[in-house]
């Protein structure tokens, strides 16, 4: 046995304070604010998305009925260069959809009273106009298409809501209007 000699253990943590261990409150409340902030922005991704996703169905409906009536003229084409696809004289006429038939200006009107209805139910405040025009890029809506008259072009002009804002948005970028010219 020795004198004057201290025994020190292999195990001298009761000589310093243990380091901590685990998560302290603020660092959960950190993590769970930077969480909140990520799944923020997913959700708001998440809903532009859809929004955009929306605009682009109702644009491809806007298409798909403007090719629609282009092709009702194609197949009427007399009664086309005659102006008889005006707005203003649509009707329908019962014998166009029957064997007896109906004249080429009947069904002219036809086509056009069945297009229109179909614009309101495929695209919210939908309505749309065919005319001639030089300059189809225009109008603000079918009360005002702006269409001159002029040249061999015939032109299809469809407006809609959509951002259904109950307002039909005109202006230099036009994402609720869409226009084909053709010629017959």
């Amino acid at each position: 046995m020795k004198i004057g000699t201290k025994r020190i253990s292999r195990n001298a943590s009761h000589l310093y304070p243990q380091k901590q261990a685990g998560f302290s409150l603020i660092e959960v409340l950190v993590s769970t604010i930077v969480l909140s902030i990520g799944l923020i922005g997913i959700a708001s991704l998440q809903a532009v998305s859809l929004s955009n996703n929306q605009s682009s169905y109702m644009r491809s409906q806007a298409t798909a009925l403007a090719y629609d009536l282009a092709d009702r003229m194609r197949s009427n084409v007399a009664s086309a260069t005659s102006s008889m696809y005006d707005p203003g004289l649509m009707s329908l006429a019962s014998g166009c959809n029957s064997t007896s038939g109906c004249t080429p200006q009947q069904m002219a009107q036809n086509d056009l009273s069945e297009w229109d209805a179909t614009l309101g139910t495929h695209l919210p405040m939908g309505e749309g106009f065919v005319c001639r025009d030089s300059t189809p890029n225009d109008g603000a809506d079918a009360a005002n298409p702006a269409c001159d008259g002029n040249g061999t072009q015939f032109v299809v002009k469809i407006w809609w809501d959509d951002n259904r804002d109950g307002v039909i948005t005109t202006g230099a970028i036009n994402n609720e209007r869409f226009v084909i010219s053709y010629q017959l």
